[in-house]
Parts: C-alpha cells; structure tokens; sequence
C-alpha cells in the first residue's frame, strides 16, 4: 500500500476573522567491395527504461550497437545505414505494446543531446574507408527517450520486440555513397537483421495539488452552524485504471474529520467538521489502499479529479479573531 499525503490550510475568520523511403536503391549485403554483419559481442541488446512516470518527466536510455565489416582489400569507402523496425510504420516515433492494450511511445536518436532523430527517412548511419581485408570492428551509441505526459498509460509490463535492419552501401574509391539504401521487409538480400527488445515499467502512481486554502471568510459570532465549501480543492491525478481513497484528518489526528481551529493565541477554540456532501456526510481518515473508509474513493484516468470539500463549524459564539487548522491530506492507492 502506497500512500500520499500533503498538508492543507483550513482557516476562517470571525469578524474580522477569517478559515515520428525515400527513393531507395537497394545494395545485397556482400555485393560491394565492403561487407557488414552483426557485431559478435553484445549487440544492441535492449533499451531499459526501467521505470516510466507516465504523470511527469520522461526517461531516456541509450544502447550500443556492434557490427563488424570486412573490405576486399582495395581502397573502398561504406555507408552503412541502420533502420529500427516496425519497417510498416511510417511514424517518426515507436510504440511499445503494454497492458490493456496501452502503447507506450518513445523516440530514437543518434546523439547525447537527443536532437537528430532516427527515422525511416533519416536512419542511423556512419561511414568509413578501408584498404585492407582484416576485420574492422565498430560500434555506435543510439538513445531514446519516451514522450512525455503519457498519462493514460496503464500500470504494468511494456516490451517491443523487433529488429534493427542494417544496410550497406559501398563502393571502390575513397568516396563513400552520399545517401543510405533504405531497407524493404521482404528484400532480405538488402538487409542484415539484427533483433532489439525495449522494456519499461509502468507503476501505479498518484500525486494531490490543491488550489488554496479553504476560507469561510468573515462571518459573526453566533451559535449558529456555519457552513460552507471550497469547489474542486483538492485535485488527484493517478495512473489509468488505479483505485485511490482520499483521507483527511485534521491537525488534532481525529479519524472522523472532527478538528479545532486555534485562535493567534494558539488556543483551540473553534470546532468545525470536515465534510464530502452538502448533505454532511463525516469526510475523515479511515481510508486506506483497499477500502474507503468514511474517505472518498476515486479510479485514475491520467487526468486531473477535482474534489470540493465542506465544512461545517457548529458555532461561532467565541471571540473576534483569526482562527485557522491545518488538514492532512492522504491519497491511499
């Protein structure tokens, strides 16, 4: 069981006193003077994103790429192209497949800073010149990063399992080709395939705002009840699908929402009652992860929930002063 709590300002007055093909020319792997293969020793392997607040920030990760190539010992020159599959998609991003059919979605890079994208237009790609036969190991880095504010991702296992498709493109000379040889999925001639996995996780989460403090305003003394309601005050955002109960508790710990406003003095001398309804139905602390309690339960959609709070103080009749409380807010999910 999880639980969030933040502290709220309830306070009044009494009279004065306030509560993401181009054209493609495709090159057989071996055909040209330099030939490529998948790296011998931990290739790409996976993107790990460990852990993704779809709520909030975004993650990045990065993975190295190994491959190995051989010339035919004349001076050549390659460019040899990477392409992160589905080769279907024609979007500048991936999607990787998670529970109730939730996607989740990240974008691809060739550099630290994660501005130069990879796509099927602008794959990954690096060239180089050899003169000799003997095997030339080389690596690449490529990151990624997930979108931001996804939030109507549900909590659980995200994992893509798809390949990468290596092109070569080489020629005799020192001058390597000027553009890649995107890769076509049923020409496997044209590409060396190279498997990859993404994985992430999604945790069922919940944050709580508030929009101020609740304030009663300047009313008179009187031994008459006084009511009144803050709208929309405290606002829950929790992952899709994840069941919360909210708790308050004044700052005298009572479980029933039963709490005391203190005078400038520090003395308690107000009584008030913390309400969900109009009709005032107790709004206390009993709520926990499995169980509303005399709480109030909600289900998270990824957006901001909007509760309104009332307030009942069962009399006014003490002296002018500014009367205020501290309330306890607890999001149990």
């Amino acid at each position: 069981m999880q639980r969030l709590q933040w502290h709220h300002l309830l306070s009044v007055s009494l009279v004065s006193f306030s509560l993401f093909q181009s054209g493609t020319i495709h090159a057989d792997i071996g055909a040209g003077p330099i030939t490529c293969t998948q790296g011998s020793v931990n290739t790409i392997g996976e993107f790990a994103f460990g852990v993704v607040d779809p709520l909030s920030s975004q993650t990045s990760t990065s993975a190295t790429l190994n491959y190995e190539c051989n010339g035919n010992g004349n001076s050549a020159s390659a460019r040899v192209c990477f392409t992160f599959g589905p080769l279907a998609s024609t979007n500048t991003y991936r999607d990787i497949p998670g529970p109730s059919n939730s996607v989740m979605t990240f974008n691809l890079f060739s550099d630290p800073s994660l501005s130069n994208t990879i796509t099927s237009a602008n794959p990954l790609q690096a060239t180089f010149n050899t003169e000799t036969s003997t095997k030339i190991s080389r690596s690449m880095t490529v990151y990624a990063q997930t979108l931001a504010k996804q939030t109507t991702l549900f909590p659980g296992p995200y994992l893509l399992q798809q390949q990468v498709f290596m092109t070569v493109n080489s020629v005799e000379g020192s001058m390597a080709p000027a553009s890649c040889t995107a890769p076509v999925e049923a020409d496997t001639s044209s590409t060396y395939k190279i498997p990859y996995t993404s994985r992430a996780s999604v945790n069922a989460y919940c944050s709580v705002t508030t929009t101020g403090s609740f304030e009663l305003g300047s009313v008179a003394a009187s031994t008459n009840a006084t009511s009144g309601s803050s709208v929309n005050l405290i606002n829950v955002t929790c992952t899709n699908d994840t069941p919360y109960n909210i708790g308050l508790s004044p700052s005298n710990g009572d479980k029933n929402g039963a709490g005391v406003m203190r005078g400038t003095d520090g003395e308690p001398r107000l009584p008030y009652q913390l309400q969900s309804d109009a009709n005032g139905t107790v709004w206390g602390n009993t709520a926990t992860a499995n169980a509303v309690g005399n709480g109030v339960a909600g289900k998270g959609n990824g957006a901001v929930q909007a509760n309104t709070v009332y307030v009942t103080v069962p009399s006014t009749d003490v002296k002018p002063d500014h009367y205020a409380d501290i309330v306890n807010i607890s999001v149990n999910y």
